[in-house]
């Protein structure tokens, strides 16, 4: 029986049962761990990452030679058509055949240049279904042709200067995301924890509200109170009661969102803990700025965005006027009853054709194009620069009040510690009766104010430390880019 109970104990601890609350303490590094990981911020930057990087690989292969095997088998051709006879008139003949066709070609952009060469091996059979009824094989052992457009934006080339440029924005805005969430992640926990604070605040008010009445019952018993002291010390004992109602609704508010942000069901009771101060390092403006420049997502999405303009801009003027294009093919070809025949005898094949394109009336609509463009391109620098603007002055900001904030920590942390004691001797003396209900009251005041100081103070510390990683992507801690963390 004893066996049996202490198994049912582990299980019941181990599987607990449905409904039952499991509370689990989170330091802060814990909670930033796991919604790094788990939760649906997260999940969505990877999925964000994983189409930048197929986007990517799908501008890799466009680089790459591609094989193609191609065919038709088979093709059944029973039909009547016309052909025009050396007198002018037309017969119509009928024609009843079947053919198969199998080609393999290797194709190869060219990125510099805009054009496709390839390289392409092909077989076609004919069987006639009526009249002689015979057989024939056309081959293609091999053949290279190239496809060259003579005036082309050439949109590949374009592709080598934009995409690489977009991938390593794409996984610096990753790293960026990750802070992000850290940050979003700061937020619920420090609410959490004040919200927490504030209760404990609350629940401590009203034992003392509770004591201090008592205390002045005994006292008005004995005449060293005044009736107007003692309902003011029930006044405060009834809006404590108020008071931790309402923070624990609070408590519950937040405490819902944080699960939600961690990706917790709702038996989860997590517990933050008051964390450590915030490392303190030395940053400055310039190095900041600096470090920006180089691992901030925003400084390529400005290059990537200035290079698609000025594309859009060369795409205008390539097809606003005259076009060419070139293609040449050179090769053997054979023909046979037979397929072996096909690939004896072979002749020279070859192929050439320069298409041209030359607008003679358009109303202006090219040139229009053109000016469009340049135009966008235009709205787009100046876009481009007050974004730039902006953003310096967002990190001057940051800037200042991380190094400002270290001492409204201190402050506030010093200012925590006097105002506990500061109460503590406040509620001895009004046990002894040498101060009056508004000195107890103030003293509350300042002491429950002094706590929810600090806590907001330590928040801010953290939130700029974080901001500041986010901004430059640096790690100050470790002296390390934080993109090699995620990349």
């Amino acid at each position: 029986m004893k066996n049996i109970v202490l198994i049912l104990l582990i299980l019941a601890r181990i599987f607990p049962l449905s409904g039952q609350t499991i509370e689990k303490h989170l330091s802060l590094e814990e909670a930033l761990k796991i919604a790094r990981e788990q939760s649906l911020d997260a999940l969505v930057a990877k999925n964000q990452m994983r189409i930048a990087y197929w986007q990517y690989r799908d501008y890799r292969a466009d680089l790459l030679p591609s094989m193609t095997l191609s065919g038709t088998l088979p093709s059944l051709d029973r039909s009547i058509s016309n052909y025009l006879k050396e007198d002018g008139t037309y017969k119509f003949i009928s024609s009843s055949s079947i053919s198969e066709q199998l080609s393999l070609s290797i194709d190869q952009n060219i990125p510099f240049t805009g054009g496709k060469i390839s390289i392409e091996s092909m077989t076609q059979r004919m069987d006639e279904l009526e009249g002689n009824k015979r057989t024939d094989y056309m081959s293609i052992p091999v053949s290279i042709s190239l496809n060259q457009p003579l005036i082309t934006s050439n949109p590949l080339k374009w592709a080598t200067r934009i995409e690489p440029e977009r991938y390593k924005q794409a996984q610096q805005q990753y790293a960026a995301n990750q802070e992000a969430i850290a940050i979003r992640t700061l937020n619920h926990y420090f609410d959490l924890l004040l919200a927490k604070e504030n209760t404990h605040i609350a629940k401590q008010n009203l034992q003392n509200a509770d004591k201090l009445y008592e205390v002045a019952l005994g006292k008005k018993k004995i005449g060293l109170i005044s009736d107007n002291d003692l309902l003011q010390l029930k006044l405060n004992k009834l809006n404590a009661s108020t008071s931790v109602i309402r923070a624990e609704q609070e408590y519950e508010q937040t405490m819902f969102s944080f699960r939600n942000h961690l990706g917790y069901n709702d038996r989860v009771v997590v517990i933050p803990e008051i964390p450590r101060e915030c490392p303190v390092v030395d940053v400055t403006l310039a190095q900041v700025l600096e470090l920006a420049s180089v691992n901030n997502p925003f400084s390529r999405d400005i290059l990537c965005r200035q290079l698609e303009a000025r594309q859009q801009i060369a795409m205008a003027k390539a097809n606003r006027g005259f076009r060419a294009d070139l293609y040449a093919s050179i090769g053997y070809t054979g023909n046979g009853p037979k397929f072996k025949h096909a690939y004896q005898d072979l002749r020279s094949r070859e192929m050439v054709s320069l298409g041209i394109s030359i607008p003679i009336l358009d109303w202006g609509k090219g040139r229009g194009k053109v000016e469009l463009a340049r135009s966008q391109q235009e709205i787009v620098e100046n876009q481009l620069k007050q974004e730039s603007m902006n953003f310096e002055q967002n990190v001057m900001t940051i800037v200042r009040q991380y190094q400002e904030q270290t001492r409204l920590t201190d402050i506030a942390r010093l200012a925590d510690t006097v105002s506990q004691q500061r109460y503590k001797t406040a509620f001895e003396t009004f046990l002894m009766g040498k101060i009056s209900v508004l000195d107890i009251n103030s003293a509350q005041t300042e002491r429950d104010n002094a706590k929810r100081n600090y806590i907001s103070q330590l928040y801010s510390s953290w939130l700029y430390f974080y901001t500041l990683r986010q901004i430059t992507l640096f790690d100050f801690e470790r002296k390390e880019n934080i993109i090699n963390e995620y990349i």
